[in-house]
């Protein structure tokens, strides 16, 4: 009788989980999978899927972050005088509702020997506040650095706020976190990883990269912080080629309102005061610029929307810088649009990973993407971490996302749009630096791979929507 009880059990639980995997996942081949795996495994299968399969992402943070902080009401700037960024501009500003703010400065900082230090100077300077966004925040030197800066702006009044997401700070031990609080540093981890209760939303991740100072400066990129980032450092044993910008101007205005968003969604803590902006939209600016923030609440999809916009809008180039390459279908149907009108589309990307089943699933997309005749290049060691989009000769796409799911899907990232010829210019310089030290994959290479290889590559790609 207890044996027919479990069954019973099992068999509704099983039918549960598969039912609400078929009416509430968006892709079909998504829903197939799930309702498979959860009817053939009893048990394990619906266990796996309520950890990394329902979509709680959505409603939790969809809850959460119903801020109070209030939103900039000033005027941006849709069509600056003087300027030619249509199409292209259309794109961000039917998405978000959003014209363009100004950046007064834009200095490209490659690698921690360029940017660290100046981030230093800034914390160290700081008068009124320091507000710090990373994902890793790592225990080693550079760390520390930090650490002891942030530890004497706090002691001089300035008011210090770090968020350091939750799994970037579990998975790489010994814990920042336990020195930021020894330290009495002003520190929320975000979506903390736990085992009792245990954490069932591991995906929801925050990937974005800020630091703002005194509402004048901002840092944005693809960098975190450690001495993974100093390229000349003799014991960095896992070297890493990145970019980071600073930026001043109107634009520092939405940085600073996107962390305070973030700040209240980890500290459960509304502002005392109203939000009060520091910069203005300067009509004379050179370099015009949207901040896109992406995540799984009420900006799903949007950095996906944008990219399919903007590429399909490219007249002449484009190219891509990025680590991780496991575009969806959306996005490949774009590149593919663009390379059939004439446009030079060029793909740049790490001959190696840190991430290796992220890797093993890009090594077998490659195929189907080289068969579409795009070319594809691979950059030999160390590891470039840059993530950049380089469209025609005025725009620019920067930020903490990579192409592949978990970026667009899963993680919160933001998406910096640059409409400048000379960041574009520098950009480019910048790919063609690393393409001259490229080698062009073909599918003759891929096809050598030993058959093992091309079989665990094909596996790893399987989970490629949550890698």
């Amino acid at each position: 009788m207890l044996t027919l009880l479990v069954s019973i059990a099992l068999l509704v639980i099983s039918i549960t989980a598969a039912l609400h995997a078929l009416l509430t996942k968006r892709d079909s081949k998504s829903a197939l999978a799930w309702v498979s795996f959860c009817l053939i495994i009893p048990l394990f299968g619906p266990l796996i899927y309520l950890i990394f399969g329902i979509n709680r992402i959505t409603t939790k943070a969809q809850k959460l972050f119903l801020t109070q902080s209030q939103e900039d009401n000033s005027e941006t700037i849709r069509e600056p005088e003087g300027t030619s960024f249509r199409p292209l501009s259309l794109v961000g500003e039917s998405l978000t509702n959003l014209g363009l703010r100004s950046c007064n400065e834009l200095e490209i900082l490659e690698n921690g020997e360029a940017l660290y230090p100046q981030m230093l100077e800034c914390i160290n300077s700081a008068k009124h506040r320091v507000y710090l966004c990373t994902y890793l925040f790592q225990n080693d030197h550079t760390g520390d650095q930090f650490v002891k800066a942030l530890l004497a702006a706090q002691l001089r009044g300035v008011d210090v706020r770090v968020i350091v997401d939750g799994l970037g700070e579990f998975a790489y031990p010994p814990r920042i976190g336990k020195k930021l609080r020894k330290n009495k540093i002003n520190f929320q981890l975000f979506n903390p990883i736990r085992f009792v209760p245990p954490s069932l939303h591991l995906n929801m991740r925050n990937h974005r990269k800020i630091m703002l100072v005194d509402g004048e400066t901002a840092f944005t990129g693809g960098q975190n912080i450690g001495d993974r980032h100093l390229i000349t450092k003799i014991e960095n044993t896992i070297p890493t080629v990145d970019l980071h910008f600073r930026l001043s101007g109107k634009i520092v205005d939405d940085f600073e309102r996107a962390f305070l968003k973030d700040w209240h969604q980890c500290s459960g803590v509304a502002e005392k005061s109203v939000f009060e902006v520091s910069n203005n939209n300067d009509p004379g600016s050179d370099i015009w610029t949207r901040l896109i923030l992406d995540g799984p609440n009420e900006n799903l999809d949007k950095l996906n929307e944008l990219l399919t916009g903007v590429l399909s809008s490219a007249h002449s180039r484009i190219w891509i810088m990025t680590p991780y390459f496991l575009p969806g279908a959306d996005l490949l149907g774009a590149l593919l649009g663009a390379k059939l009108r004439g446009v030079d589309v060029r793909i740049l990307l790490p001959e190696r990973t840190n991430i290796h089943l992220a890797h093993w699933a890009a090594q077998h997309n490659l195929r189907h993407i080289l068969a579409k005749g795009l070319r594809v290049y691979s950059q030999p060691a160390p590891f470039i971490h840059t993530k950049a989009i380089i469209i025609d000769d005025t725009y620019s796409l920067i930020g903490s996302a990579n192409l592949d799911a978990r970026s667009l899907r899963l993680n919160f990232e933001l998406g910096l749009e640059i409409f400048s010829t000379d960041v574009n210019r520098q950009l480019s310089e910048y790919f063609e630096r690393r393409l001259n030290t490229a080698i062009e994959i073909n599918d003759r290479q891929l096809r050598k791979r030993p058959g093992w290889m091309r079989l665990r590559d094909a596996c790893a790609w399987l989970f490629s929507p949550y890698l």
